[in-house]
This record gives structure tokens, sequence and C-alpha cells, in this order.
């Protein structure tokens, strides 16, 4: 296998029939982790029967199984309760002092090759009483995400750090920084590879005539943002907005040692309102555009947010909602549902595919689930002056 890049790669098959096939995976079409399976093959041969079984023999293999040799960045329907994927600067960006978030995503379970991505973060604010209008967070970030037949491994664990200042009475700049340790890796034993057939069938004795020199690899990545948020006095109206840049080293992933694989910069933009409309509901919405080398997404969510109780430290919500993932092959429409009780937060939403994919799928991407709770400590008035965030 001569693999070119990480999101693009050639399969060669050199036999009496001179197969070639060639396979683009995008890093950002989060609803087809490859692009739509319309592989085109170019045969040369006077066997055309013996062409045709071998093609159909290897089309959900290879399909299934070697896209899955390379991944991408994970990422959620729910973005917005993920926030250390949108921005490192987002650490401590939150009512309370602590906030531990997680999500659980499962994937493509219809079409055998499922995805398993699961996200867990906490962050802490460092209060000095010295100084009323700025603060530091730090914060930790694990992911790992399971794909395919290949069981392809992506592993990532980050420290993150952020500078928060008051700016005006109700905005608050925050400059953020991330360091990690990313982990790739996938099983051989599981592929099937073209020199597993023997002219007649699949036999999977044969010898792979494949040399990766690596099946787990490790690589430093290093991000880093910036956020602006914006709130209203007595009201639960706010805003962020910003931008957050990983893999900023462009790290090499490559499995082949000679071959080297930069993983491309990602960028993240976004805005997350929320816009009170009366004592019992708020509008709701979320935005975001991925940029990673020549691909591009963007997702959009809207919701109404109704209180069941406003009562301080005893508040009840209930938050509907609908996303929708716009790239290239138009992807999925996401209903979402929130549960809060005052810093408890549980949502759980699902893709449903709208593109091309949904043939595969039956329509059906999968569900999300995410959890989120925070900490306060109270902090004497005269010793903290800076407007607290909502």
């Amino acid at each position: 296998m001569n693999k070119r890049n990480v999101f693009e790669f050639n399969i060669h098959r050199r036999d009496t029939l001179n197969v070639d096939r060639f396979i683009k995976v995008s890093p950002l079409e989060q609803g087809c982790r490859f692009r739509d399976p319309e592989p085109e093959f170019i045969a040369q041969g006077k066997n055309e029967h013996v062409l045709k079984t071998k093609l159909l023999l290897l089309i959900p293999v290879l399909v299934l199984g070697s896209t899955s040799l390379f991944s991408q960045d994970i990422h959620f329907s729910q973005f917005y309760n993920a926030p250390l994927t949108l921005n490192p600067a987002l650490t401590g960006i939150s009512k309370g002092d602590i906030r531990l978030s997680s999500l659980y995503r499962s994937q493509w379970n219809a079409a055998n090759s499922p995805y398993r991505t699961f996200d867990v973060s906490a962050e802490k604010k460092f209060y000095d009483i010295t100084h009323d209008r700025w603060w530091f967070s730090g914060g930790i970030e694990l992911f790992s995400d399971r794909a395919g037949d290949g069981h392809l491994s992506n592993n990532h664990v980050a420290l993150t750090g952020s500078y928060t200042r008051m700016i005006e009475r109700y905005s608050f700049l925050s400059i953020g920084v991330a360091v990690g340790l990313g982990q790739r890796g996938f099983d051989y034993g599981n592929l099937t590879f073209d020199n597993f057939w023997n002219g007649t069938t699949i036999d999977p004795t044969r010898p792979t005539n494949e040399n990766f020199d690596d099946t787990n690899i490790w690589y430093p990545d290093l991000g880093a943002g910036v956020n602006l948020r914006k709130q209203w006095a007595r009201k639960r109206t706010k805003l962020d907005f910003g931008v957050g840049l990983f893999h900023v080293n462009q790290p090499d992933q490559s499995f082949y040692k000679k071959d080297k694989s930069n993983l491309p910069m990602r960028a993240s933009f976004y805005a997350i309102p929320v816009i009170q409309l009366n004592d019992k509901g708020d509008l709701v919405g979320a935005f975001t555009g991925q940029s990673q080398s020549q691909y591009f997404e963007a997702l959009a969510n809207i919701g109404y947010r109704y209180y069941l109780s406003t009562q301080r430290a005893k508040e009840i919500a209930v938050q509907f909602g609908v996303g929708y993932r716009f790239n290239s092959i138009g992807d999925a429409l996401m209903p979402v549902l929130e549960v809060q009780y005052h810093d408890l937060m549980v949502g759980l939403s699902w893709d449903m595919n709208v593109s091309k994919f949904s043939t595969a799928t039956k329509h059906n991407g999968g569900p999300e689930i995410a959890v989120r709770y925070i900490f306060h400590k109270v902090y004497p008035i005269k010793l903290f002056k800076a407007c607290p965030l909502i």
C-alpha cells in the first residue's frame, strides 16, 4: 500500500488483471467518513468474468477496511457540549469553578462499519483574589475513537490552559493553548488485502505483501485559540465566539517511516449565542465552521429552552432543537433534546443521514449522548469584583 497522505491514498494491485483503485477520504465529512462509495475500477485483461467476481469480493472489505486505516479529527453534533474540541481558549469559560463534560457517539451501526467516539474533559478556574479582573484556568481532555473493520484507533490526551481578562463590565477576552499527545494504530490481522486473491477465491493464509513500519504511532500535538464572551446584565443572554487552531505543529502520523504524512492544521470557527426571550424561555443557537486542508464543513443548531423552574439553585429546564451538517454531500439532520437540573445537563441527539450514503445507513447515522456537571465555590463579594460568568 502506497500511502500518499493521511486523507488520500492509492491501493495498487499489480496482478495479471492490472486493477487500480483510487479512494479519497475527507477529514471533515462526519456523516460519511469517506466520500460516497463510488470508486472507479479500471481493468485490463481477458477474463472479464473473473474480474467482476474479484471486485465483488473485494469491495465490501476494502471500503470498510482499507479506508479505516486513516482517520480524521473527531467532532460531534453537540459540538457546543465539547468546548475543548472547539477551542482551548474555552477552558474555564463557564458559570462555575469546575466543569466536567463527557460525550459518547456511536456512528454507522446500520452500515456494519461502526465508529465509537468518547470524549471527557475537566476544567478548573484558578482565581487570585489580589487580581479582580483576570484569572487563569487549566484543563485536561481525553478522547478515544475506534473505527471500522481495521479497528483504527485514534486516542489523544491534552493539557489546556487559558488566560481570561475582563475588558469591559460584561465582556471577557480569553487566550488559550493546548499541549497534547496523540496515538493512532490499527489491527493488521483484521484487514483483507488484494494478495489474498488466489485467482478463484480469497485465501487469508496467503501473505499480505505489505510492509508497515509500525501499526502503532505516537506524536506531539499543539493548539491555540482566542475567545470573546459577551453577556448582559440581569439576563441569561450571552454570546461566545472565537477561533481555535489545532495541529499547529502539523505532526507526522505516517505508518511508514520513509513516507511522511503530516496532519493538516484545523481551524475551528464558532458562535454560541443564548437570547433570553422572557422569564421562562431562551432561544439557543450554536454555529461552527471547520476547515482542514482543502476540506470544509459547517454545522448549525437552533433550539428553544423552557424553564419549568427558575428558583435559584433549583432551576429545571427542557430544551428542544434541531441541527444540520453542511458539507459537499449534504450529510445529516440532527434532532436534539436536553434536560437541565441546576448544574447537571444531559443531552441526546440523533444523526439522520440525508446524503447518498443514507442507502447504506438507512438514514440512521447514530446517537450521541452528552453529560455535563458544574461545581461552584462561593467567593466573598468584597474579594472578587469581576462580574461572574453566566
